[in-house]
């Protein structure tokens, strides 16, 4: 849900059945025999006597609960009833305030309705008091009803995003100036007018068929839609809907246009990575193949002296193998994420350990772990990554840790860190970037496929220092299942998955979160830190 839908469906959806109902009458039988009979005729009510206008004055400021309605005798001593009503606006102008006399004619109801009363009723008719409670509760109604409309306005006009509400009848009641302006029209001209009219012949049949009997059912509706302009134009959108008590909804809409350029470019671009990818990768392999049979033969007879420098030709086809690979998985894992699925990160986490073989070091689950909704084989290589470069950079026996991002409204991402030297701060953007390395035995594409398998999902990455200074790598915009329960049990574990209750890995300390898919450390001295 938007933050726009959010504040406007609170606003109209709003509702308190209690009405605080004050009762000012000098006559104390008179009062306290029309306090029980409101009470008793509507059991919404909440009703308090009060013997004189000044006493309304001191109830109204000592209230703990607003006063929703006002009922005045007309004739009272010290304040009268209209006088009443001029002190009781100046601390509220909009406060329902109904006389309620037995003493009035019609001079008095037309004095009572010009100084501004909400309502008159006679004490002596019959029913009298059944009539007054229904009065009470029409004009409590109409006053809630403004008030939630202001602050519906209010809401909607302090967000950007278009946001619309649709009465039970299809109207629209209120649209901000972001709503408008997507469809081109000022707000006027669409106030009023049927939610029908902003959309195409198809997406109306839609509606009707799809979409309004899920929001019923539900609750709730999101998903993409399409918007028709007052110039006849149309135009993608990205739509909200939230049910409305009594019928309507909150409308809150998105104009995706330069999204699904975007999208469309990247799709586009990833194509011709892949492609070029496949070329590049064919036409290296067939040499590099050639160069490695070659290379065995030589070995085959090669004397001492001739070991050491083909040891080095062989170090460096390896190298030549994993650069192709490297290449071929950064351009796979650019992939948009079109299908996900619940994936538990606490599963793929002890899949990734086990599989890099973290030998001599370990892991810790926070508890907190969620499921996510994400490809797991691409999730499974982005933890894989991080496990691997860990055990380059992290030292021999690195312990990683994998925990929830979370704030007061929940879990909303995850993190990876470890416990060894850490990125410097002016390369936690570069170590993004293909082929960035401070290792020359490395290819440079760990962090980079990390990047973009988390771009891929909607995710974004960045890298901090980590709890114990190592390197921490956090994944926000994260689409959260639900917090994983086995990770309720999570701790300190061994390479091969099984919890190890000795193990040294103290909970509270970092996790290894380090890219470079196979990047070893400089031979010659380097400065020791982990970029890829």
């Amino acid at each position: 849900m938007t933050e726009g839908e959010r504040i406007a469906g609170e606003a109209t959806g709003a509702r308190r059945s209690t009405i605080h109902v004050l009762v000012a009458d000098d006559d104390d039988v008179m009062r306290e025999t029309t306090v029980r009979l409101l009470e008793t005729t509507t059991p919404d009510f909440r009703v308090r006597g009060v013997p004189s206008g000044t006493a309304v004055l001191d109830a109204i400021e000592d209230a703990d609960d607003p006063i929703d309605c006002i009922v005045s005798d007309y004739e009272m001593p010290e304040l009268d009833g209209l006088d009443l009503l001029e002190a009781v606006r100046e601390h509220d102008a909009e406060v329902p305030f109904i006389i309620y006399t037995g003493h009035g004619n019609e001079d008095v109801a037309s004095e009572a309705i010009s100084a501004g009363v909400t309502d008159y009723v006679r004490k002596s008719v019959t029913g009298g008091h059944q009539i007054l409670a229904a009065r009470i509760e029409a004009a409590v109604a109409r006053r809630r009803a403004e008030a939630e409309r202001d602050l519906q306005a209010l809401a909607m006009e302090a967000v950007e995003e278009g946001i619309a509400v649709v009465d039970a009848d299809g109207k629209f009641v209120e649209v901000n100036d972001a709503y408008a302006e997507l469809y081109g029209y000022d707000r006027e001209e669409l106030i009023g007018t049927s939610w029908e009219h902003i959309n195409p012949p198809e997406e109306n049949e839609r509606m009707y068929l799809q979409i309004l009997p899920a929001l019923r059912e539900q609750g709730s509706w999101h998903g993409e839609s399409v918007g028709l302009r007052d110039d006849g134009s149309t135009f993608p959108k990205s739509k909200s809907l939230t049910d409305l008590e009594g019928g309507g909804f909150v409308c809150a809409v998105r104009d995706v246009t330069k999204q699904k350029e975007a999208e469309h470019g990247l799709r586009e671009q990833n194509e011709r990575l892949r492609e070029f990818a496949r070329l590049v990768s064919h036409d290296l392999r067939n040499p590099l193949n050639v160069a490695e049979g070659y290379l065995t033969l030589v070995e085959e007879s090669a004397t001492d002296e001739q070991a050491d420098s083909l040891e080095r030709i062989r170090t460096a086809h390896d190298r030549m193998r994993r650069l192709i690979d490297d290449m071929l998985r950064l351009a796979r894992e650019g992939r948009v994420v079109n299908t996900t699925e619940a994936v538990s990160l606490v599963d793929v986490t002890e899949a990734a350990a086990l599989t890099v073989g973290l030998d001599g070091g370990s892991y810790v689950l926070d508890e907190g772990l969620p499921r996510v909704h994400a490809d797991e084989e691409r999730l499974s290589a982005l933890f894989e990554n991080l496990f691997a470069n860990a055990l380059e950079h992290a030292g021999p026996d690195p312990t990683v840790r994998v925990g929830p991002l979370e704030d007061e409204h929940g879990v909303f991402g995850f993190f990876v860190e470890d416990d060894g030297p850490g990125i410097p701060e002016n390369r936690h953007v570069k170590v993004f970037e293909s082929g960035f390395t401070t290792d020359r035995a490395g290819t440079g594409f760990g962090l980079a496929i990390v990047k973009r398998i988390a771009n891929a999902h909607g995710w974004t990455v960045s890298v901090r220092d980590g709890t114990d200074g190592g390197a921490r790598f956090e994944f926000r915009g994260v689409d959260v299942v639900a917090v994983d329960d086995s990770s309720s049990s999570a701790g300190s574990r061994g390479s091969n998955g099984d919890m190890d209750a000795d193990a040294d890995a103290d909970p509270d300390s970092d996790a290894v979160a380090d890219g470079g898919g196979g990047d070893g450390d400089d031979g010659d001295g380097d400065d020791g830190d982990e970029d890829d």
